[in-house]
């Protein structure tokens, strides 16, 4: 789970974050006071960092996705068994995003 806001993916600079302007500037996403109002941290980058930590990619795997539904109790999604929604994501070796299955439909990557 992150705290990724919708300006993850974008260049720096100003955003909107509901009625809030944020500013974003190296990863992170400020209010005008300088009041941390999220980051861009995607789940990527998130498993990239756990496994660059030492965590084996079993365990980084889990802590992102299974931990993280469990966690909102979202007991169909964050695993792949038997009656649980077929979301899934493919990683290439280096752990960057190449495709995306929600319900088992793939996502046009291009599209988002």
């Amino acid at each position: 789970m992150t705290d990724s806001t919708a300006a993850t993916g974008m260049p720096d600079g100003d955003y909107m974050l509901g009625r809030q302007q944020v500013h974003k500037c190296m990863g992170g996403v400020r209010l005008a006071d300088g009041t941390l109002a999220g980051s861009t941290l995607t789940m990527d980058q998130a498993l990239r960092n756990l496994v660059g930590l030492g965590l084996s990619l079993d365990d980084a795997s889990h802590r992102v996705s299974t931990y993280a539904a469990d966690h909102l109790g979202l007991t169909q999604r964050g695993r792949l068994a038997s009656g649980c929604h077929a979301d899934l994501v493919v990683l290439d070796r280096q752990l960057n995003l190449t495709a995306v299955y929600v319900e088992g439909e793939s996502i046009d990557l291009t599209e988002v």
